[in-house]
């Protein structure tokens, strides 16, 4: 099958998006990390997920029959993923809100923006998450000046069980990227890249890590114990306002983002359209509900190494882009 020529996105639009997405799983896991074995984890996945990156940078993984193979995995875990993400950002809106029995109609809504971010070329959602990414920026820098002063330095240092679990979920946020590497061969290839690539995953990973380190430092061992704890910690930042579900809300980009990377796994055309649907389908039946929180950051690590381990020949393209 032919492939098409390069589309006008850069690498650093698509790292943005990588980093955006990667946010949405770190904030939702951030009340279960111990930040110091979170940075551990970063240590290692970051140097790996470079070296994937930049191996898999000029060619599509979708070659030969081991393409077929890694198609139907990426394309099947892609809905399953996707409908955790709308599930989980709705649920979240529901409980900072304080809204009940509306997530049915939320995941309706949510799915329609990633449904248009879905419809056409990637050029223009990249662009997009370009922009995203530098509000997101500004959002960071505000919850940073007024929630670290709230931090008690002792409950950063407090020992926890699972340091192991903490460091995988940090690799997995930063193994986010896994999600960009069928298409990202049609970035255009220019110098200095492979630093480009280390410090955006560098950043991915401390966010991430800063995230828990945050979370733990205002709420101690409660964190563990609460759901979404991360933006429960933004209530320290207004005495009457409900600044919880102001920063829930922002952080919807993050979760279109993810969504919105998922669905371009699909290949062009009518592809992420289908997996948008199949995912709100998921969604709305709640399948994904109980599902461990480590099922998530597992699923991004062993897509990189599924597709760390493509082979280098030519083959024939299975999806086209």
């Amino acid at each position: 099958m032919r492939v098409n020529t390069r589309e006008d996105f850069s690498l650093r639009q698509v790292l943005a998006a990588v980093l955006l997405s990667g946010l949405s799983l770190a904030a939702a896991q951030a009340g279960q990390m111990d930040w110091k074995w979170g940075l551990v984890g970063v240590a290692v996945s970051v140097p790996l997920m470079t070296w994937v990156i930049l191996r898999l940078r000029t060619r599509s993984v979708y070659r030969g029959v081991y393409g077929v193979l890694l198609t139907a995995v990426y394309t099947s875990w892609s809905v399953l993923a996707l409908g955790h993400v709308l599930g989980q950002a709705t649920h979240r809106l529901e409980l900072t809100g304080g809204s009940q029995g509306v997530q049915g109609w939320l995941i309706l809504l949510l799915a329609l923006p990633v449904l248009w971010m879905s419809w056409g070329k990637p050029a223009a959602f990249f662009r997009g998450g370009e922009i995203y990414w530098m509000v997101l920026v500004a959002v960071l820098a505000v919850v940073g000046l007024l929630t670290i002063p709230q931090v008690t330095v002792s409950y950063l240092w407090t020992q926890e069980e699972g340091g192991w679990t903490s460091a995988i979920t940090a690799a997995g946020a930063v193994a986010m990227a896994a999600w960009v590497l069928p298409y990202l061969y049609k970035v255009s290839p220019r110098q200095g890249e492979q630093w480009a690539v280390g410090r955006w995953l560098l950043l991915l990973g401390v966010v991430a890590v800063g995230l828990a380190a945050l979370t733990r430092g205002i709420l101690g061992q409660a964190a563990a114990r609460l759901e979404q704890p991360f933006f429960v910690t933004t209530g320290v930042m207004g005495e009457s306002a409900r600044t919880e579900g102001l920063l829930s809300a922002l952080w919807l980009i993050c979760d279109l983002v993810w969504a919105g990377l998922l669905a371009r796994v699909w290949g062009g055309g009518k592809g992420p359209v289908v997996c948008v649907v199949l995912g709100a389908v998921v969604a709305l039946s709640g399948w994904t509900d109980g599902w461990p929180a480590m099922v998530w950051p597992i699923g991004n690590l062993t897509l990189a190494v599924l597709a760390a381990m493509s082979p280098r020949g030519e083959g024939r393209i299975v999806v086209e882009f």
